[in-house]
């Protein structure tokens, strides 16, 4: 049987529902005569502009809730998915090469302690085997083999080798698998692929998400990274590496300026189209005015290089006349030295002839120094006459 609390209870809960009831009925009722107040002074074709707005609101809705229109391949969309493409087989690179590197790290620390540890654990088992005067060192020697295990493991664990060898294996793996899909959707015709917002809405959030999950790469392997993929200047592998579009972190910074749409340009000629006559004059006398400072440009140019070939010319022609004045000097001081070594020799040949003899150098000198000038009797002496010319015998 129920206890009178129970009852009580039940038939308060009863009255609490009743009274619940009760309110909402007047609620109900008090709405009613307001909205009915309302409508004797809404003006005609409110229900019609309140319909509107509330189609209006909801496609709003529709569209801020995230919902993506139709939108058709352009080459600006292409050129996003190839940038994003381009950074992501980066990443790819980079998360790889840091997973081998954290890998061949955690073999470092890992294998060390398994090796020590399994040796440590053999030593505890194997103390009352050793000879009496060794068990008293051997729990040192094991100690201390336990305490480097201890700090090789808490530097392993501080330095996060395992989960970084693991975070960027997976990284790797993660933007290799999003350029895949990138690379497979470009290569399919425009008519064969999914469609354009769709697809950017997708990308864009799977690209926003592994650049938050991925790791941070270290310096070095950046610089690898451009060792190894710049190549020689002028070369192909140079060229590839320039126009590809590398992550932030590889030292490559682009202006925002090279991937905006070129609307303004649309703009412009819009804005051509309504002043049109305004500016094809102004158009016609700055380009007028260009050409003819060309004009002039051209001219001065010719008049510069006219006046350098002639000086060119006049500076060749002088020095042609200078060096045939030099050669006329010197075939005339040659012409006139052979005259005067004739002359020498027939005053040699007579002097023979009357004397008997060769005329001595002196002889020669006191002789011929009034018809032979003294350069060139020095010199036909100083060759053809030595230091014992003055001893020689009469014939």
């Amino acid at each position: 049987m129920l206890s009178r609390n129970s009852i009580d209870k039940e038939n308060l809960k009863l009255n609490e529902l009743d009274e619940h009831d009760n309110q909402e009925i007047d609620n109900h009722d008090i709405e009613k005569q307001e909205k009915k107040r309302l409508d004797e002074f809404r003006p005609e074709g409110a229900d019609l502009n309140l319909q509107r707005f509330k189609e209006n609101s909801d496609n709003v809705s529709t569209n801020a809730s995230g919902s993506t229109q139709h939108v058709e391949w352009s080459p600006e969309n292409e050129l996003i998915m190839v940038e994003w493409c381009d950074v992501a087989q980066c990443y790819k690179w980079l998360n790889a090469r840091a997973h081998s590197k954290y890998s061949l790290m955690n073999a470092w620390f890992t294998i060390p302690a398994i090796v020590l540890s399994t040796i440590s654990g053999t030593a505890s088992f194997a103390q009352t085997s050793l000879p009496t005067e060794y068990q008293v060192y051997s729990p040192m020697a094991i100690g201390a083999i336990n305490i480097f295990i201890g700090i090789l493991t808490t530097v392993q664990q501080y330095l996060k080798i395992a989960e970084l060898n693991e975070a960027h294996r997976v990284s790797s793996i993660s933007w290799d698998k999003f350029a895949r899909n990138i690379r497979i959707e470009l290569a399919k015709k425009p008519e064969e692929r999914m469609d354009a917002g769709h697809f950017l809405k997708l990308n864009r959030q799977e690209f926003d998400r592994l650049m938050e999950t991925s790791p941070m790469v270290h310096e070095d392997i950046i610089k690898e990274f451009n060792r190894k993929f710049q190549g020689a200047p002028g070369s192909i592998e140079r060229k590839n590496f320039e126009e590809l579009r590398k992550p932030d972190i590889c030292n490559s910074i682009t202006s925002a300026n090279q991937t905006r749409h070129p609307w303004y340009l649309e703009l412009n000629k819009s804005i051509d189209v309504f002043d049109n006559t305004a500016i094809d004059e102004e158009i016609v006398k700055s380009k007028d005015n260009l050409i003819k400072m060309q004009q002039r440009r051209i001219n001065e140019n010719e008049a510069e290089l006219k006046q350098k070939k002639y000086l060119e010319l006049e500076q060749s022609k002088r020095q042609k006349e200078f060096d045939d004045m030099l050669e006329r000097q010197k075939k005339e001081v040659e012409n006139k030295y052979k005259e005067n070594v004739n002359k020498i020799n027939e005053y040699i040949n007579e002097f023979e002839n009357i004397y008997s003899r060769k005329p001595l150098k002196d002889e020669v000198y006191e002789s011929m120094k009034i018809t032979i000038p003294k350069f060139d009797l020095d010199q036909y002496i100083d060759t053809n006459y030595n230091s014992t010319n003055n001893n020689i015998d009469n014939v």
